[in-house]
């Protein structure tokens, strides 16, 4: 099965394009209809996509002709690095986010891809490691962003508590490891409520490509389910090793931070 969307970089066709600006066209439309003032920031960010979506594309595809193992593992290794500085944006305010953040990522992606080697779940082919690795990088990236955000947040909202508690003599460790568990509940929400959901109120993006591209639903469906159990433990990884990283110097960060005038 073929669909002008799958040729959309390879054969442009004026249907095809007219769809696409349809598509965009309605989100602007109703930017401007209700003055969001993201209208300019719209077009921006979906040319930016598109641009970065096809160099991608012809990135990859160099990628999988080099047959390379340690050229993939380290194209992966980049996309930690990168992914990195989204963490630090999301952790303004948390010492050394940037290195929290990628140590988390780079830690559930080594656990998660090696298990999956281990168990045949995946492959060294560039076909394989590369799109599972980005999605793992990809979700843990949002995960760990959401808990040092969420972090933060704790923090500033009980400062009273723990800054009598180390004034008592708790170490920061020990004042901010009472927030652990719902700091950590709170990121996993959106993770948990997919995989509660997926098969009753939305068919992932996984299955409807595949699905569209002519494999059997069966078999659509069971790659659907190894790729969400697998972005499971890895979000649960990253979010709870970089909130453990992240919690003693954000507590410690934070009076010095509101001792200021």
């Amino acid at each position: 099965m073929t669909t002008a969307a799958t040729h959309l970089f390879s054969h442009v066709s004026p249907w095809a394009l007219a769809g696409v600006l349809g598509l965009l066209g309605s989100a602007w439309a109703l930017s401007s209809w209700q003055r969001l003032g993201i209208s300019g920031e719209l077009w921006w960010s979906s040319l930016r996509a598109t641009v970065q979506l096809a160099l991608m594309g012809f990135l990859l595809g160099w990628l999988f002709r080099q047959n390379s193992p340690p050229l993939l593992v380290f194209f992966l290794f980049l996309m930690i690095l990168t992914a990195g500085f989204f963490n630090r944006q999301r952790g303004a305010g948390i010492p050394h986010a940037y290195w929290i953040g990628t140590a988390s990522i780079l830690l559930a992606t080594s656990a998660t891809l090696a298990w999956m080697l281990l168990s045949g779940l995946a492959s060294l082919q560039g076909q394989s490691l590369v799109p599972i690795g980005g999605m793992i990088i990809g979700n843990a990236m949002n995960a760990v962003s959401l808990a040092l955000n969420r972090l933060r947040s704790e923090i500033d909202q009980h400062e009273d508590l723990l800054l009598a508690m180390l004034a008592l003599g708790a170490s920061e460790r020990m004042a901010v490891g009472q927030l652990y568990r719902e700091i950590v509940r709170s990121s996993l929400i959106p993770t948990m409520d997919s995989l509660k959901s997926v098969g009753m109120i939305h068919i992932p993006g996984i299955t409807a490509g595949m699905i569209l591209a002519g494999m059997p639903p069966l078999e659509a469906v069971s790659m659907q389910l190894v790729v969400m159990l697998m972005l499971t433990a890895a979000v649960s990884i990253s979010v709870a090793s970089s909130v453990v990283l992240a919690g003693p110097l954000a507590v410690r960060f934070g009076p010095k931070e509101t001792s200021r005038p």
